[in-house]
C-alpha cells in the first residue's frame, strides 16, 4: 500500500473518506448527474450481503437520498407535492480496468435493490437508483469521455423499460472532451490533483485534513495490517492442504477476493507474487 501521506484523491481509502462527507458527495451528484436532493445520508464502511454463502460487497461511497418522511414531511404533504420515492447511489473509484466493471456494476445494482426492500414490500417501493463508476481509462474503448446506460427497447430505443436503474461511467483522464463544465471540474481534478475552482479546493483541503488526522492515519494502518493478515492466511489455508497447486489457488482466490475489492492491483502483485496481468485476468 501506498504511504498514508502520498494518498490522493484517486486512492480508494482517501476516495472513500472524502466523499462520504455528505455536502461532498450531495454537491458532486447534483453536478454530474443533473438533479436536485434536499438531503441525503452516506452510509459509512456500507457493505451488502453479509452471509457466508454469497459474495458480499464493499462500496466505496453509497448514498440514499432521505425520504420524504426522514426529511420530515408529512404524508398527506408528500402526497400533494407528488414527492417522488427517495433514490439510491453508489459512487465507486475504480483506478484498475479489471475486465470485469459492466457485471460488477449489475452485481452492485442488486446489492442496493435488496437494501432497499424490506421484507415484505412490494416491488413498487423500489427507488431510483445510479450506480457511477470514476475511470481513468476508457474501458469500453469507444472514445467517449461519459458512457451513461439504462434499459431500452433493443427495436425501438424511445421505449425505456421504467426499472429506474443508470449505470454511468465516468472517463476522467478524458475531462477535456466534457462539455458540461461543472462535470469537467470534477473529472480534471481526479485526473491531475489540480485545484482549479473553490470547490475543487475545498475537496483538496479535506484530503489535506484527512492525511493531517492522526485517527485516519490509524485507519489506514489498520485497514494495511488487515490485508497483511488476511494475505498471511490464505498462504498458510493453501500451503495446509499440502499441494502447491492447492496453496496457488488459495493466492488466487484471495487475489480475486480483493482485486474485487478495489484493493489496488500493484499491492495485490506485491502481496501475493501474482503479475498485474494475472490478477486482471482472474
Amino acid at each position: 500500500m501506498k504511504r498514508y501521506e502520498d494518498l490522493t484523491i484517486t486512492d480508494n481509502f482517501m476516495f472513500a473518506k472524502v466523499f462520504s462527507n455528505e455536502d461532498v458527495a450531495k454537491d458532486f451528484l447534483q453536478a454530474v448527474l443533473k438533479i436536485q436532493i434536499e438531503k441525503i445520508t452516506v452510509v459509512s464502511e456500507a457493505t451488502s450481503q453479509e452471509d457466508p454463502f454469497h459474495k458480499s460487497v464493499r462500496f466505496d461511497v453509497l448514498v440514499k437520498e432521505d425520504s420524504p418522511k426522514e426529511q420530515g414531511v408529512s404524508d398527506a404533504t408528500a402526497e400533494q407535492n407528488d414527492a417522488k420515492p427517495a433514490r439510491y447511489f453508489d459512487v465507486e473509484m475504480q483506478m484498475e480496468s479489471t475486465g470485469e466493471l459492466p457485471k460488477r456494476s449489475r452485481y452492485y445494482q442488486s446489492m442496493c435493490d435488496l437494501d432497499a426492500l424490506g421484507k415484505g414490500a412490494t416491488y413498487d417501493e423500489l427507488r431510483e437508483q445510479y450506480i457511477l463508476f470514476l475511470c481513468p481509462t476508457d474501458i469500453f474503448g469507444a472514445g467517449k469521455a461519459i458512457y451513461r446506460f439504462e434499459n431500452r427497447e433493443e427495436s425501438d430505443s424511445s421505449i425505456l423499460m421504467g426499472d429506474l436503474t443508470y449505470k454511468n461511467f465516468y472517463i476522467f483522464k478524458k475531462y477535456g472532451e466534457i462539455e458540461d463544465e461543472s462535470t469537467r471540474e470534477y473529472m480534471q481534478y481526479f485526473a491531475t490533483q489540480k485545484c482549479e475552482s473553490e470547490k475543487m479546493k475545498r475537496i483538496q483541503a479535506i484530503v489535506d485534513k484527512y492525511r493531517k488526522d492522526p485517527i485516519t492515519r490509524k485507519a489506514y494502518m489498520t485497514l494495511e495490517q488487515e490485508l497483511n493478515i488476511k494475505f498471511k492466511k490464505g498462504r498458510e489455508e493453501g500451503r495446509a492442504e499440502g499441494r502447491a497447486e492447492g496453496a496457488d489457488e488459495k493466492n488466487r482466490e484471495l487475489a480475486k477476493a480483493f482485486r474485487d475489492a478495489g484493493v489496488s492491483v500493484n499491492v495485490i502483485s506485491e502481496k501475493t507474487g501474482l503479475t498485474p496481468e494475472e490478477i486482471k485476468a482472474l
